[in-house]
């Protein structure tokens, strides 16, 4: 398993539309809706990440790489099933988890929200109650665990929202083991939690043993000029 995190900044509009024309038309083509430039920056940054990831790790071509999408939408690679992949990108950041069994990541910048509201509409109660039960100043944070750990596991399962958040409950004891409880009873999925990004919380998911504690951390330039050198074909994207 490998992760990956890219600090994002802005682009001019002159290159982010250049990069557009080194990716599939249809991914361009969902960028193009975003109004917002951030979303458009953090999305290209992820297609580029991911694009890059797959040719150093399975030696093919960029203009060979061809995605495609499970009946919930979850992206994987054609024709590639050894290798899973998950992105998430919030505020500053993007990531992207890899693996050869199914893998899901998320990342969420902390921000001021009504949690306990929140909590108690969509999460299990017990989580509610391990939320308000901590002191108050860290209960946002602890809000942020449970969510990103939620978030991970049900784009691990590849499910997306036909997986209620109420339908299964994250369970972290007294020494910080985390499981997830679904019919009352406990499955194999594995996780890790991340706090290594301050204002930040993230959360992996895998159904394997296999958890690591690196961060392979991107300078945004440098995946920018790399990918950039790669051979791609533009005709075969369009």
């Amino acid at each position: 398993m490998e992760i990956y995190a890219v600090k994002t900044f802005d682009i001019t509009e002159e290159k982010l539309q250049d990069l557009c024309l080194l990716i599939s038309s249809e991914k361009k083509h969902k960028i193009d809706k975003f109004i917002n430039k951030e979303d458009k920056i953090r999305t290209l940054i992820g297609e580029i990440l991911i694009r890059t990831i797959i040719v150093k790790q399975l030696g093919i071509k960029n203009e060979n790489i061809r995605f495609e999408k499970n009946r919930y939408g979850k992206p994987h690679l054609k024709e590639y099933p050894m290798i899973n992949f998950n992105i998430s990108h919030s505020g500053d950041f993007v990531v992207c988890a890899t693996h050869n069994k199914p893998i899901g990541i998320d990342i969420e910048e902390i921000k001021k929200i009504e949690y306990e509201n929140i909590s108690k509409n969509f999460f299990a109660l017990s989580e509610f109650n391990y939320i308000i039960k901590q002191k108050i100043d860290i209960q946002l944070s602890k809000f942020y665990e449970i969510w990103t750990l939620k978030e991970s596991y049900i784009k691990c399962c590849g499910q997306g929202l036909s997986i209620p958040l109420k339908s299964f409950s994250i369970d972290i004891d007294q020494y910080e083991d985390i499981k997830v409880i679904v019919n009352e009873g406990h499955n194999n999925h594995r996780f890790k939690i991340f706090d290594m990004m301050l204002g930040y919380k993230m959360a992996v998911c895998l159904e394997n043993k296999e958890i690591i504690n690196n961060i392979i951390t991107i300078d945004q330039n440098s995946l920018i000029n790399n990918y950039s050198k790669l051979d791609l074909q533009l005709e075969e994207l369009r």
